[in-house]
């Protein structure tokens, strides 16, 4: 997810550098280390460099459901992990440990005592028309959305207590100052 407007960063998160890589290609290697299939939601045509598919929003102006629409649409599996760019510090055993815990749900999303992080998930292909009928109901929050899904909320209190910076979200110029 690559996507957003950046407003209060003033410029395209995606393209910012931490640690001497921009924040889409930590995204990028993080997702290539478990996925099949790695396409990225974004409006910037910019993003196409990275060699990767870019899929832009079909519906515009409706925020991440709308990424996550347009991307399941065009995914080739069946789960599908959704990663905000600016979630810059998710690890790889993480995402390992939501996969083993898809089992017969739409959606597994991860919850610590600061709430909820449906952009650090995963999505069945089969929520699709879930997300579809919420779109077109004007309807663009995710928590309306996940709690229409059969989802697993899976505790990670734990993860966040061994990686504080877990679920840190990269939005304003002085957050690139940890």
């Amino acid at each position: 997810m690559a996507g957003g407007k950046s407003k209060r960063m003033g410029t395209d998160k995606a393209l910012l550098k931490l640690d001497g890589n921009t924040l889409l290609d930590k995204a990028i290697d993080l997702c290539k280390s478990v996925c099949n299939q790695v396409i990225i939601s974004s409006n910037n045509p910019e993003h196409k460099r990275m060699g990767y598919q870019v899929i832009p929003d079909e519906i515009e102006e409706c925020g991440p459901i709308g990424g996550i629409y347009s991307c399941l649409k065009k995914s080739e599996t069946i789960w599908n992990f959704v990663l905000s760019v600016d979630a810059a510090f998710v690890e790889p055993e993480f995402l390992s440990y939501l996969i083993l815990e898809t089992g017969d749900f739409n959606a597994v999303v991860p919850v610590h005592l600061h709430g909820k992080e449906p952009l650090v998930a995963l999505y069945h292909k089969s929520c699709l028309p879930l997300v579809e009928k919420q779109i077109e109901s004007a309807s663009y929050k995710m928590q309306i959305l996940l709690e229409s899904l059969n989802t697993n909320y899976v505790d990670a209190q734990h993860w966040v207590e061994k990686y504080p910076k877990l679920f840190y979200n990269l939005n304003r110029p002085k957050d690139l100052q940890i």
